[in-house]
């Protein structure tokens, strides 16, 4: 990887004040094919997206036929901010430029020359050479992405399917399915994203070559699995994404403890299977990435914790094996720690919204708020399409749980804590720190929590706190051989 500054190939371009977007790309493209000298369009998600209605997406790719990536970047460069810096890709023959644009967000172009490409068996880096508009469109992973907008605002078919299969929603490989497949696997998880986000059909003979080809996921990094994962969770419809991905054995690849929910029955209020469940409800949850891998998580404890009951399936403790596997796969696809620690407490904790009734004691309700702390938005999403992903009429349930939980918000607005610090116990006690300290914290603790100490900000928490633990004074005092017990002569 080469990062570029100043390049001396392109002239350079009279740097103008106007926000980098896809529409000021749009107006420059004829200044920019007379500057580099070589033929410019924009291509890819930006072109078929505009083709549909689309809202534009951030990030524009473009492609350069007998010219160069890098000089067109550069050129960007010159013309809009020369703060910015040009990553080339020389080996590939692409470059990559950031904008910032106001409101903090990046406005990114990917420049690529025009190239044909192939992977050899074993690896998942191509062999590249340089190649024609039509060629590059060849080696693109759908149709409807390989559509061409040029200079002059035109729109260029080079593949000639890509138009007809935008219009029938169809999504179609350039080349032979299993050759485009082949050549990058990932192309199949984009397939199922593409499905989830444009609520396309899969072309005959597709799905087919995804299920062929299944195994060949195997070369291609696991971060990269997991963007298009990402990708697919967030589309407005996963439902359709994650069945293709079930069907082919794409799921089995990458997590097979996700494609054990298939054909794991569940009774009650359950519409379908553990994995349908699931389906029906991402489709339901807040498009928001914690919540999403929440519910695409929140039942996968439900396969090694089946059984058969006098009453029917029953999952005992497939919360608490939930979030164990949704720790192992998050891990397996190299999830952020945060995002780890943040999911796995989400599925431990999904059943017990679920769970709530009306005659729940206003200590259960502060125990459930003290449990999720900073994720209670997030839990009650998740609770929110569990249920809708079912026939449960639980939502006005919910939504009285939810008042009764801003209740104790509003009321512990500094969260709930003991009356007592650790130094003022010292000075109370008359005794040196140690273990004894937590112990009797966690008895002020749940004192708090069953509503019989005051809140530490009301007048005389302090003494009732202390007469609390005068009470209970053997389930905290020092045990022998920790500082401050009581020494038998």
């Amino acid at each position: 990887m080469t990062t570029l500054s100043s390049p001396e190939a392109p002239p350079r371009a009279e740097v103008i004040t106007e926000t980098p977007s896809p529409a000021a790309l749009r107006r420059l493209l004829p200044e920019l094919e007379a500057g580099i000298g070589a033929r410019v369009c924009i291509v890819g998600g930006f072109v078929r997206d505009l083709l549909l209605g689309r809202p534009a997406v951030t990030d524009v790719d473009m492609v350069v036929e007998q010219g160069s990536a890098e000089a067109a970047a550069e050129w960007l460069r010159q013309r809009w901010d020369r703060r910015a810096r040009v990553v080339a890709f020389e080996r590939f023959g692409t470059a990559q430029i950031a904008f910032l644009v106001p409101g903090g967000s990046r406005f990114t172009v990917e420049v690529v020359k025009a190239r044909a490409e192939a992977y050899s068996p074993e690896s998942r880096k191509p062999t590249v050479r340089a190649g024609t508009m039509a060629e590059d469109a060849q080696r693109r992973d759908f149709t409807v992405n390989a559509l061409l907008l040029d200079s002059g605002g035109a729109v260029l078919d080079p593949t000639g399917r890509g138009l007809e299969d935008l219009r029938r929603g169809l999504l179609r490989t350039p080349l032979p399915p299993r050759e485009t497949f082949s050549e990058d696997p990932l192309r199949m998880l984009r397939a199922a994203r593409f499905v989830a986000q444009l609520e396309f059909q899969l072309a005959p003979g597709v799905e087919e070559a995804m299920a062929e080809m299944a195994p060949r996921l195997a070369i291609v990094s696991l971060e990269r699995v997991r963007d298009e994962l990402l990708k697919l969770l967030l589309a407005t419809r996963p439902s359709l994404g994650l069945r293709i991905l079930q069907r082919t054995r794409l799921l089995e690849e990458f997590s097979p403890e996700l494609a054990a929910m298939a054909g794991v029955e569940q009774g009650g209020y359950h519409l379908g299977d553990v994995f349908e469940h699931t389906c029906l409800a991402l489709d339901a949850a807040a498009p928001e990435r914690v919540v999403r891998l929440a519910v695409l998580f929140h039942d996968v404890g439900k396969p090694p914790t089946a059984a058969v009951g006098p009453d029917g399936p029953t999952f005992h403790r497939h919360p608490q094996e939930g979030a164990d596997l949704a720790e192992t796969v998050m891990r397996r696809l190299r999830f952020s720690g945060a995002e780890i620690d943040a999911v796995r407490q989400l599925v431990l904790l999904h059943m017990r919204p679920i769970q709530y009734r009306s005659e729940w004691a206003d200590s259960a309700v502060r125990r459930l708020w003290q449990a999720a702390g900073e994720l209670l938005p997030d839990l009650m999403a998740l609770a929110r399409a569990d249920t809708e992903g079912s026939s449960f009429p639980g939502l006005a349930q919910l939504a009285e749980l939810e008042g009764r939980l801003a209740a104790v918000g509003k009321a512990h607005p500094q969260g709930i804590r003991p009356p007592l610090g650790g130094e003022q116990l010292k000075r109370v006690f008359q005794l040196p720190a140690g273990p004894w300290i937590g112990r009797a914290q966690k008895v002020l603790l749940e004192a708090v929590m069953e509503g019989q100490l005051p809140r530490p900000e009301e007048p005389g928490a302090e003494q009732v706190a202390i007469e609390h633990l005068e009470l209970h004074r053997e389930a905290w005092q020092p045990h022998p051989g920790e500082p401050g017990a009581i020494t038998q002569e």
